[in-house]
């Protein structure tokens, strides 16, 4: 590349930058941390990026850059969605000390399913039963623990419910990282996992 054709290539990289209001800045680093400092830039060209530090055994610090998904900001891409604008699904962003986003489902009976994005972790969930419905408990258990490995994208839990009760969940969990359709995918992999589940175990319900 002639010396010409590169300033003119730098020039117009320097323009863009700056119409994308990026700044540049002077850094010194050790030059085995090069490929580390590229995927860092890279990350917080991008609006909402988030730099995490961490230390290693030896006390060293390592650096790591993400994008990472709030719930407010996955609400406002998930409203975008084909899921969302084709009317699927609908969604609310509940506030409290932790945002929830409520999706409900419309072509699977308006199943309510709950996203929300705690640091680097993603969980989605729907209720499936209350434990007090479940004839044998110990027998659906084991039923549970047989199916968890091989259900793909969901798992089943048991949580504690606001009244004291307990109420069995299918539950699956993403990186914060992950793209808009990986999370829709979840979604609906989770409602049809959810469906799939009342209709295997039926019969072991207090009719």
């Amino acid at each position: 590349m002639s010396k010409s054709k590169s300033a003119k290539y730098q020039r117009a990289f320097r323009e863009r930058m700056r119409r994308e209001g990026l700044v540049s800045k002077l850094v010194y680093i050790r030059p085995e941390h090069s490929a580390q400092l590229a995927r860092v830039v890279k990350a917080l060209q991008r609006p909402g990026a988030k730099v995490f530090v961490s230390s290693n055994r030896t006390g060293a610090s390592q650096t790591m850059a993400t994008s990472q998904w709030t719930t407010t900001a996955l609400f406002d891409a998930l409203q975008m969605s084909e899921l969302v604008t084709s009317g699927q699904a609908s969604i609310e962003l509940i506030q409290g000390a932790e945002p929830v986003i409520a999706v409900t489902m419309h072509e699977y009976g308006d199943l309510p399913i709950e996203l929300a994005a705690s640091g680097e972790q993603l969980f989605c969930s729907t209720p499936l039963w209350d434990e007090e419905q479940v004839r044998d408990k110990a027998a659906f258990n084991e039923a549970l623990l047989l199916i968890n490995p091989i259900n793909p994208l969901s798992n089943f839990g048991l949580v504690q419910r606001e009244d004291g009760g307990r109420q069995y969940i299918v539950f699956g969990e993403l990186s914060t990282q992950s793209d808009l359709a990986q999370v829709v995918e979840e979604i609906e992999v989770l409602a049809r996992n959810t469906l799939e589940a009342a209709e295997a175990f039926a019969e072991d319900l207090i009719k």
